[in-house]
């Protein structure tokens, strides 16, 4: 006879819980040791439902060190090429005026880039200039 067995669904810690795991890492380690990864994972998580200033407080964690951290969580990367980035091809032909083309991005860390192209410029890449920028800020 076949065992029933229950599944039980996967639920993400509450703040109080990571701070349980933070005050237990905390009373059994040496001085001077690191944050382990995986709390700062969690603690990055619960950004996700709490301010970074309530969860650096409850956690007693450095408010800039967990800023930094969710920020880079959220860092846009780019695909790699096995295809997942869609491109739309415009099709400039047979137009009376030169095609013109204008690219705005933001970099995480604040930095802004603006490409303005008109006409056609066969020597440059837009995705490689982009690339260069979006790693500039890493």
């Amino acid at each position: 006879m076949k065992e029933k067995t229950t599944q039980i669904p996967f639920l993400s810690p509450t703040l109080e819980d990571v701070r349980c795991r933070f005050e237990t890492w905390r009373s059994g380690k040496k001085t001077g040791s690191r944050i382990p990864n995986g709390l700062w994972k969690a603690a990055v998580e619960q950004c996700q439902a709490h301010s970074i200033l309530e969860v650096s407080r409850a956690l007693r964690l450095n408010y800039n060190d967990l800023k930094e951290r969710v920020h880079k969580s959220k860092k846009v990367a780019l695909p790699s090429s096995d295809g997942c980035m869609e491109f739309v091809k415009l099709d400039f032909e047979g137009q009376s005026r030169p095609p013109e083309c204008i690219i705005e991005m933001e970099a995480a860390n604040g930095t802004k880039l603006r490409m303005h192209f008109l006409g056609q410029h066969k020597g440059i890449d837009p995705v490689d200039l982009t690339r260069a920028f979006l790693r500039q800020g890493s």
